[in-house]
C-alpha cells in the first residue's frame, strides 16, 4: 500500500483528545431569521466559515432534538477551532450559552434583537469573528495518525467506473484505515437495497447485521408506500445514461467502498461511533443530508466517489472527490482531487490508488485545500419528520 506510515501529518488537538484537520472559525446562524446578518458578518471576515442552514423556529419532537444536537455537534466537532453563534433573541442566547459551556473552545454569541439595530449586529458579529480568529492561533498542534481519523464514505453520480475505480480505491483505503485503528462511516440506506448478502457476510455479529438489515427493509417499505417500487425507478436516468442497468448493479458498485472490513455497528443519523471500526449510518439518500449526518457524528474528512460529477459536500469537513471516469475527468478535472482512471487501463493498481488517497489526506494536513473547499461547496441539511408549528 502507500509508503506513508500511519502518521499522516499534524492536526489540531482538542480538549477531549480528538484531533482536527481543520481549525475553522465557524459563524453559525442558529435560525433562518439570522442567516443574512451572519452572512454579512462573514463578508467582513472572509476567513470564517459560514454555516447558515435555514433552521426554523417551532420545530417539535425529534426534529427539535436533532436541531439542538446538531448545533452542539458543530461546536464540538474536531475541525471546529472557535464558534460564533448568532441568535434571534436573548432567550435563545441564554439557552445556547449554557449548552456550549463545556465545548472546550472559544465561543461568542451575538443576539440580533439585542444588538441595537441591524448594522450594529453585523459589526458586533464581525468583531466577534476577529477575536475568535485571533484565539485560534493558539490552538496546539499534534501528530495525526490514521487511528485518529473518522472518515465519511459517500458516492454519487454512479456509473460503471464507480464500481471498477473510485469505490474499490476507497475500499482499499478503508481496509488500511480500519487495520490502523481508525473509523469509517457509510450511509445512504437506500443505496444498500440489494446488498443484503454482503451485510450478512461483512458484519461482526448477527445482531449488527440484523440492525442494518432492519434499516434497509424499513427504507424499502417506506419507498413502496406510494405504490412505486424503488427497484424499478433506480438507477436514475443519469445512472442509466452512464451505463448502469439495475439497482443491484448500482448497489454492489457502491458497496465496494467498504472494502473487506466488517461492520461493528449501526448508527442513527448523526450518532457518534463508540469505538473504532466500520459503521453503517441510517440516512436519507440525498448526499448532502447523508454527508451532514456523518460529519455531525464527528467525521473529519469525506471520501466521495463519483462517476458523473456531483457538487455535494459538507463545509465543516473537507470532501476529497475521487473519480475514474475519463469523460468526467476531461470535463470536470479541475474539480476532482484524486484521479484513479488508470485502474481501467491497468496503469494503476488498487494499492497505488489507495496511496494517492492517503497522500491527499497528508496534503490536507499540511494545509492544502480540496476543490470543494475552494468552491465553497456543500450544505448542512437535516432530515425532517414533522411540519413546523
Amino acid at each position: 500500500m502507500s509508503t506513508i506510515s500511519s502518521e499522516i501529518g499534524t492536526g489540531y488537538l482538542r480538549h477531549d483528545g480528538r484531533i482536527g484537520i481543520r481549525n475553522h472559525v465557524i459563524a453559525l446562524s442558529t435560525v433562518a431569521l439570522t442567516d443574512c446578518v451572519t452572512e454579512r458578518a462573514v463578508g467582513r471576515v472572509p476567513s470564517a466559515l459560514l454555516i447558515a442552514p435555514r433552521w426554523e423556529r417551532g420545530v417539535r419532537g425529534r426534529d427539535a432534538s436533532l436541531q439542538d444536537f446538531a448545533l452542539r455537534a458543530i461546536a464540538n466537532h474536531p475541525n471546529t477551532g472557535a464558534l460564533l453563534a448568532v441568535t434571534h433573541d436573548r432567550g435563545a442566547a441564554d439557552a445556547l450559552r449554557s449548552a456550549l459551556a463545556d465545548c472546550g473552545r472559544p465561543f461568542e454569541i451575538v443576539t440580533l434583537m439585542g444588538s441595537g439595530g441591524y448594522d450594529a449586529a453585523i459589526i458586533a458579529a464581525a468583531r466577534s469573528l476577529e477575536r475568535l480568529t485571533a484565539k485560534t492561533q493558539q490552538t496546539p498542534r499534534a501528530p495525526l495518525c490514521l487511528a485518529d481519523l473518522t472518515v465519511a464514505l459517500e458516492c454519487g453520480g454512479s456509473d460503471a467506473s464507480s464500481a471498477t475505480c473510485a469505490n474499490p480505491a476507497i475500499g482499499r483505503f478503508v481496509d488500511k484505515l480500519i487495520t490502523a485503528g481508525g473509523t469509517a462511516i457509510v450511509s445512504e440506506t437506500a443505496e444498500f437495497i440489494g446488498s443484503e448478502p454482503v451485510i450478512h457476510a461483512q458484519s461482526e455479529s448477527p445482531e449488527i447485521a440484523q440492525a442494518i438489515l432492519a434499516c434497509i427493509a424499513a427504507e424499502e417499505a417506506m419507498m413502496r408506500a406510494d405504490g412505486t417500487d424503488y427497484r424499478g425507478v433506480n438507477p436514475t436516468r443519469e445512472n442509466i445514461e452512464a451505463g448502469l442497468s439495475t439497482l443491484v448493479e448500482k448497489t454492489m458498485g457502491a458497496v465496494c467502498k467498504i472494502g473487506t472490513s466488517n461492520f461493528v455497528g449501526c448508527l442513527a443519523f448523526a450518532e457518534t461511533p463508540v469505538r473504532p471500526g466500520l459503521y453503517f449510518m441510517d440516512t436519507p439518500f440525498f448526499s448532502p443530508v447523508s454527508l451532514s449526518g456523518m460529519v455531525l457524528s464527528g467525521a473529519q474528512v469525506t471520501l466521495f466517489a463519483m462517476g458523473v460529477y456531483n457538487p455535494s459536500g459538507m463545509p465543516i469537513a473537507p470532501t476529497i472527490k475521487i473519480c475514474g471516469n475519463p469523460q468526467t475527468l476531461r470535463d470536470w478535472g479541475t474539480e476532482i482531487d484524486v484521479n484513479v482512471a488508470g485502474l481501467i487501463s491497468g496503469m494503476v493498481t488498487l494499492d497505488m490508488a489507495e496511496g494517492a488517497i492517503t497522500d491527499k489526506l497528508a496534503a490536507l494536513c499540511a494545509g492544502s485545500i480540496t476543490h470543494a473547499e475552494r468552491r465553497g461547496e456543500g450544505q448542512l441539511i437535516l432530515p425532517r419528520t414533522m411540519p413546523a408549528l
